[in-house]
């Protein structure tokens, strides 16, 4: 838990110093016009820890919009779903599905929005569960919840011209920090700038 928030914190040192770096050496030469850059990630999600208990693997699709702030900087905004499959024991199935809205920052370690970059994202994820539970007479009842909780993550990834490749960390509720943690995985395409 403390190497994880280190790690974050770290995260966010490397993107704020990069940042004054970047806009020392903006400031001598200017930049074309900035605009929004819209694109789709696709996610592969792992829930870790005991998060791995009540959910399986899943996958979604997550929308992107990214706004280059300087040269080795961006402000990011996702909005997806992601869809889990049960996950079953004794015959009794539950899986969280999630909706993330997340607004965030992405670092290009080269420059020039190619190659690698690190990101930090906080936002609000909709967790809507789903929990099998047998009831009187061996009957299976199904309960069903949404809850909006607040979470926070980081990741790494490649960027090569309209392509990225992406892996992230994120506990989904920070209120209950290490048991909702889920590792998500995939690749994007930007595909209009606006």
């Amino acid at each position: 838990m403390k190497a994880l928030i280190a790690t974050m914190s770290a995260c966010v040192l490397l993107c704020l110093s990069g940042a004054a770096q970047a806009e020392r050496a903006s400031a001598s030469r200017s930049h074309g016009m900035r605009h929004i850059l819209l694109g789709v990630d696709t996610e592969f999600g792992i829930p870790l820890g005991n998060y791995a208990d009540v959910n399986s693997v899943g996958g979604g699709a997550v929308l992107v919009a990214e706004y280059p702030l300087m040269n080795v900087l961006s402000a990011s905004a996702r909005i997806g779903f992601q869809a889990h499959v049960d996950r079953t024991v004794n015959g009794l199935g539950a899986h969280v599905n999630a909706i993330p809205v997340l607004l965030g920052t992405k670092y290009y370690i080269g420059g020039d929005r190619d190659g690698l970059f690190g990101a930090f994202e906080l936002g609000m994820f909709d967790l809507m569960s789903s929990v099998d539970r047998r009831v009187g007479g061996g009957q299976i009842a199904t309960t069903t919840a949404s809850d909006l909780k607040f979470g926070l993550g980081v990741g790494v990834g490649f960027q090569q011209d309209r392509w990225n490749v992406r892996v992230n960390i994120h506990t989904q509720d920070v209120s209950n920090f290490g048991n909702a943690f889920m590792m998500t995985g995939g690749i994007g395409y930007e595909f209009v700038g606006l």
